[in-house]
């Protein structure tokens, strides 16, 4: 059955949809708390360009969790519970990083901001979307 407010370049099956955001979860783990070490070292474009990308990718999976929770309508049971767990996530995640022996990281108030940022603007814009296909589809 397909979604009535998800625009048809987004409904895919569900279990492609948790797929997704699983595998993006993953990655953003490894990402996240993997050693600094590990990884190169990239210059800066601008100051605080990282903030942008904490903010960006906590977006990005608030969006696919979102779009992995809907499925046949708009209304979907667990939505604010999903809501505050990825918000408490968004905050955890960066407590945990300095906790993680010789990671070289460390725990940073403005990136859980952005991280927090991100992941509502990435709910909200979902929400959005979904509103502006329903009507736009009604019409």
């Amino acid at each position: 059955m397909k979604s009535r407010h998800v625009p048809r370049w987004l409904d895919w099956p569900i279990w492609v949809r948790r797929f997704a955001a699983s595998l993006y979860f993953l990655a953003l783990n490894w990402l996240l708390l993997t050693p600094a070490k590990t990884f190169e070292e990239v210059p800066e474009l601008f100051p605080h360009e990282d903030k942008i990308v904490h903010g960006v990718v906590f977006l990005a999976l608030a969006f696919l969790v979102r779009w992995a929770m809907t499925s046949n309508g708009w209304r979907v049971r667990g939505r604010h519970g999903a809501f505050a767990t990825l918000l408490f996530y968004a905050m955890a995640i960066e407590a945990l990083q300095p906790l993680i022996g010789g990671a070289g990281r460390q725990f940073d108030w403005l990136d859980m901001a952005c991280n927090v940022a991100g992941a509502g603007f990435g709910w909200l814009l979902y929400g959005l979307a979904g509103e502006y296909h329903a009507r736009s589809s009604r019409k």
